[in-house]
């Protein structure tokens, strides 16, 4: 029997999706492919046969009493990748369930900034490429992002988790997302105290090592005989480190962040039942201005 996702985490990015994809894989319930980013949904051959035996293939060592899920960003990034929830429910059926985390727009952005920068995808300071890559702001758009997949799924099987929530109690939303899934909390061998795709410090892939990644044999034919820590060596190893982070963004360009998200966000507040603002964007202006980076 091929056996294929019970659950996806489809992002945001920067919103603790790793995080999550380990503390979930901890649980002996609950597998989930050594390959985080499979990026299969977002590509049409998945819904062709050969592309579905591809990627049924890692999820073929779950056992029949496993829930099985997977985990990418990309899964949550329009308008730059279409369709992915309609694929989701072609491949998948219509019983699976979706998990979309979000966080504070700014904090999000300055973090998806960095992480571009410092592969040299971005090479401006982050108060110019707000204005010059719409996906920055595209993807902290959660309504525009999760909207799709609440049409396709309903609104019961989709959980929009709070990063805040998570990262200030992780054991208890852990263990809430478990109970979403059907499945037991196991919270004694969740590592609270690691924080897992810190952009400072970490490396990175750039030029040909980065097309190498990128490329149908790496993904194919060498990551999959790669375990994740023999992954994790080879990186460490032959990539640069991430550099020093660029300077944080002006009070101008927080308050124009603010005021692209500001109704995105409170649809959102209303999606998820809430009384209370989801955060508090004064609060994250005052700390920019205390921080003297004024732009002018």
């Amino acid at each position: 029997m091929m056996r294929l996702p019970d659950f996806l985490i489809i992002g945001a990015m920067k919103a603790g999706t790793t995080s999550l994809y380990h503390d979930l894989s901890a649980n002996p319930a609950v597998f989930m492919p050594t390959d985080k980013e499979l990026w299969s949904l977002a590509q049409e051959e998945v819904c062709q046969p050969e592309g579905l035996q591809r990627y049924a293939k890692h999820f073929r060592k779950a056992s029949t009493h496993q829930t099985c899920g997977e985990a990418s960003t990309v899964y949550s990034q329009l308008p730059d990748i279409t369709g992915v929830p309609q694929r989701a429910r072609q491949v998948l059926g219509d019983q699976f369930k979706a998990i979309y985390l979000v966080r504070q727009p700014v904090s999000r952005i300055i973090s998806h900034h960095y992480h571009e920068w410092s592969a040299g995808k971005i090479t401006c300071g982050i108060d110019q490429a707000v204005r010059t890559y719409p996906r920055l702001i595209n993807y902290s758009r959660y309504t525009m992002q999760i909207t799709p997949w609440l049409e396709a799924l309903g609104s019961e099987r989709v959980l929009i988790v709070r990063f805040e929530t998570y990262i200030n109690d992780r054991r208890g939303t852990v263990a809430s997302i478990s109970r979403f899934l059907g499945v037991e909390p196991c919270l004694g061998r969740l590592r609270i105290d690691k924080a897992y795709n810190k952009s400072e410090g970490k490396p990175v892939p750039r030029g040909a090592l980065a097309g190498l990644r990128r490329s149908r044999v790496y993904r194919r034919i060498l990551r999959p005989i790669l375990t994740p820590s023999a992954r994790e060596r080879l990186r460490f190893a032959l990539l640069p480190k991430a550099a020093g982070r660029p300077d944080p963004p002006s009070v101008e360009t927080v308050r124009h962040i603010f005021e692209q998200v500001r109704d995105d966000a409170e649809q959102l507040r209303v999606l998820m039942g809430r009384n209370d603002p989801l955060w508090d964007f004064q609060a994250a202006s005052h700390r920019c201005e205390a921080a003297g980076h004024t732009g002018q």
